[in-house]
């Protein structure tokens, strides 16, 4: 609002000037009033007092010459005084009649004598121009009646008077500008603060808070002008927290309104002593109630209510009323027609009274159907497969302890669980692509699905295994005989991209006990069918396996097998025997092979057979082969103090072709001997023939490094399986070492006999010296030396030795006497 400021007639200032001006003129005018009022009697009076005592004079003048009939010289007498008179007494007059004069003298020109009345009548002073004309009656002569007229001049009294006027008017001009230049002084300085406090409202009003005024003086304006700049003061700071909290409740306003947009709910607000309901749109609209209905509680907003829900939502909500929940809370559903319904929740806060008396309750609802629906999907998800829609193993599980639990408490018949797998499915996937392979996934699912009686669960466990709970089987044949009907109906064609795909399956079958057992674990159950089912690929007893106690016992025999070879390998509780090699022609020791060695705890001496694979299985075999190549390091250095340099022979040390892949081995075998401070000389890289199988490849890269760094290289297994002639010549190894395969047939098969005879040519062409591995007897050893084998190894010479029992056999070869 814009302040209106008052028009100058209407300022404070104005009024006081026009309100002084006018009490100044008012008395000045008084004042003049009087002045010539008195000034025009006092006039008047010397007026009446001049025409008395002229009139006296002339008229005993008139008498006394009158009688003596000398009105003539009386006339002379009378010129002669007036002819240049201008003040008093101007003419004389005496007549008979207007027209017989008997006397006149004096300056009648200028007397104006036209003016006067005709006739001889009398008349008082008659004022014309500057004189005063008289006119009496006089007794002449003969008694005869005449006229007596003279004038007197006042002129000198006008000129008087008027100065005397003229003077006081300007005089009260004067006063008058003094006073008004007075008061508009005073005014100003009665009126700049209240100016100033004009000017500040005038702020005030158009919003400019921060307007002050300033104060000058200590008087009761200056005063007011300091309350002033307090109020603005304080107003400013009440206006600036009526805008803050105005700010805060419009942002809190819509905060509000877009969270209850954004959370797209419907609002509800109970009087519950009246029963009356608000209910917003949105509210409405979800609920599916006309916008003109207005019912109670429990009737309007949720008569739509499924009557499955309706006990527990009353339930809740009188829980709630009767305080004994903070907040209500309540998810159901609204009928949109027979056939279909929404997921609702339900939201609300009860007002109590002091007595704790709920008096107003107000809430929300929100739309939760696409969440319930979510929730469901994703429950069905969970214990669902989503290409095949079966059950998963969650589910299989559920569905199988609930069956043993039945079995148990009601003693009913028999269960089995099958577990399914397909044969090379991967070829499948690698041949035509995974939409091919889930096609077959899809299909084998149907399929088995149609096989097994009604009330049985079929579920995908893996990826290409599934699993059958049979319920209440008379016997076990039952469950073998659905066991191949499912692998015939399995194995019909299945067209893919036009091919046909002849699935074949393996099953593995698991039984309940029989009696009255307490129930067995359903993860016990598909775990023993999965031990059946891997059983029927190592055995020729079909593709249909029973499981029976000892495949568990021996899976957990390989269990513990597992955990304790790494507890081996990372304690160093492995042990390394030592073989001699020796020389056919004089039998003496030219080499040992380093051999790991297990004894563990409980069950004593492991073969080397089994354990080695298994660490190579658990990636463990890189460890296990620096844990030997760093005792033979050890053992050597031990034998050489012992014996001597030169009469400690090399040792080969095996290395796994998984150790290939370790991106270091070279750098690190190589590092480990010079930390131990071995020769590389005293030692030999021993390698089975299908890990240098590819020429180019990484092998033969690290096996040139051993060689460049003095380290012999050994073929291990030579000819059992990847061997070729025609690329021996390419292999960078030093020795090559026949498969004992070879050698236990060469007495019999001379075929035999001559492809080692061969093989030896070829190798000393090549520059290798050759080594035959598990010589156990003497003839043997004769044939190997006629065909000029180099060395053997076999218990014809000597079984393993430990460390101690090497350096015994190198101390007695040292002391025994040279043959001459």
């Amino acid at each position: 609002m814009k302040l209106k400021l008052p028009s100058p007639r209407n300022s404070i200032r104005f009024r006081l000037l026009a309100a002084s001006t006018l009490v100044q003129v008012l008395l000045l005018s008084l004042l003049l009033f009087n002045s010539v009022r008195l000034m025009n009697d006092a006039t008047t009076a010397s007026v009446a007092t001049m025409v008395d005592q002229n009139a006296a004079m002339l008229h005993a003048m008139a008498t006394a010459y009158g009688e003596h009939d000398q009105l003539m010289a009386l006339q002379d007498l009378l010129h002669e005084l007036l002819v240049d008179a201008n003040e008093g007494l101007i003419y004389v007059r005496i007549g008979r009649s207007a027209n017989e004069l008997l006397l006149n003298a004096g300056n009648t020109a200028s007397a104006r004598l036209n003016e006067l009345p005709a006739g001889i009548g009398s008349f008082g002073p008659i004022r014309s121009g500057g004189l005063v004309h008289v006119r009496k009656p006089l007794l002449l002569d003969r008694n005869e009646v005449g006229f007596l007229q003279f004038g007197v001049s006042v002129s000198v009294l006008e000129s008087a008077r008027r100065a005397i006027l003229t003077q006081g008017g300007t005089i009260a001009l004067i006063e008058i500008m003094l006073t008004l230049m007075l008061l508009s002084l005073i005014g100003y300085l009665l009126t700049r603060n209240l100016g100033r406090l004009m000017d500040g409202s005038q702020a005030i009003a158009e919003g400019r808070l921060d307007h002050r005024i300033a104060v000058e003086g200590n008087d009761e304006l200056a005063q007011l002008s300091e309350r002033f700049n307090g109020m603005a003061a304080n107003l400013q700071d009440r206006i600036g927290q009526l805008i803050d909290t105005t700010t805060r409740l419009q942002a809190s306003d819509e905060r509000y309104a877009l969270a209850i947009q954004g959370a797209n709910d419907g609002l509800w607000d109970w009087d519950i002593n009246t029963d009356e309901v608000f209910l917003s749109p949105r509210f409405r609209e979800i609920a599916r109630i006309p916008a003109d209905e207005a019912l109670p509680l429990e009737e309007g907003p949720f008569v739509n209510m499924h009557q499955d829900d309706r006990a527990d939502f009353r339930a809740r909500l009188v829980s709630h009323l009767k305080g004994q929940s903070d907040q209500f809370q309540a998810e159901f559903r609204v009928c949109l027609s027979v056939l279909e319904s929404r997921w609702i929740l339900a939201r609300g806060v009860a007002l109590r009274d002091a007595g704790g008396r709920a008096y107003r309750m107000a809430g929300s609802i929100t739309d939760i159907d696409q969440r319930k629906r979510a929730e469901a999907q994703l429950i069905h998800d969970a214990f669902h497969d989503s290409l095949t829609d079966l059950p998963n193993r969650a589910l299989f599980i559920e569905h199988l302890d609930s069956a043993l639990r039945r079995k148990h408490r009601a003693g009913s018949q028999q269960l089995a669980v099958l577990a399914v797998n397909l044969e090379r499915f991967h070829l499948v996937n690698d041949s035509f692509g995974h939409a091919a392979g889930d096609h077959v996934l899809r299909m084998i699912a149907t399929r088995i699905t149609k096989v097994i009686p009604a009330g049985d669960v079929a579920a995908r466990v893996g990826g290409d295994q599934f699993a059958v709970l049979l319920n209440e089987l008379d016997d076990a044949s039952a469950a073998l005989a659905i066991a191949q009907q499912l692998r015939e109906t399995l194995a019909s064609p299945i067209s893919l991209g036009g091919h046909q795909y002849y699935p074949t399956s393996r099953i593995g079958i698991a039984f309940s006990p029989e009696g009255a057992e307490s129930p067995e674990s359903a993860e016990a159950m598909l775990r023993d069918s999965d031990n059946a089912l891997h059983r029927t690929g190592s055995i020729e007893s079909g593709p249909i396996r029973v499981f029976h106690t000892s495949m568990h016992e021996q899976m957990l025999k390989s269990l513990r097998i597992e955990a304790d070879l790494r507890s081996a390998i990372g304690n160093q509780a492995l042990t390394v025997n030592y073989q001699p090699i020796v020389s056919l022609q004089d039998d003496r020791v030219t080499s040992f092979e380093a051999l790991a060695r297990w004894s563990h705890p409980t069950r004593g001496p492991i073969a080397p057979g089994e354990f080695i694979p298994l660490a190579e299985n658990l990636g463990l075999i890189h460890a296990l082969g620096m844990s030997v190549l760093e005792q033979t390091c050890l053992a050597i250095l031990d034998w050489q103090s012992k014996v001597g340099d030169d009469l400690v022979p090399p040792v080969s040390v095996n290395l796994s072709a998984r150790q290939f892949a370790h991106p270091a081995l070279a750098e690190e075998i190589i590092g480990m001997i010079h930390a131990h401070g071995v020769s590389p000389s005293r030692l030999r890289m021993e390698v089975t023939e299908s890990a240098i199988a590819n020429v180019q490849g990484r092998a033969s890269e690290v096996l040139a490094r051993f060689r460049a760094a003095g380290i012999q290289v050994l073929i291990d297994d030579f000819g059992t399986g990847y061997s070729a002639l025609s690329y021996l010549h390419t292999i960078p190894c030093d020795v090559i070492k026949f498969d004992g395969s070879f050698i236990h047939a060469i007495a019999e098969d001379h075929r035999l006999r001559a492809l080692v005879r061969r093989s030896i040519e070829l190798a000393h062409d090549l520059g290798m010296t050759v080594v035959a591995e598990c010589i156990e007897d003497e003839q043997q050893a004769e044939i190997l030396r006629s065909l000029n084998c180099d060395h053997g190894q076999g218990y014809r010479y000597s079984r393993p030795l430990t460390r101690e029992g090497v350096s015994q056999l190198l101390s007695s070869i040292h002391s025994a006497p040279k043959t001459p």
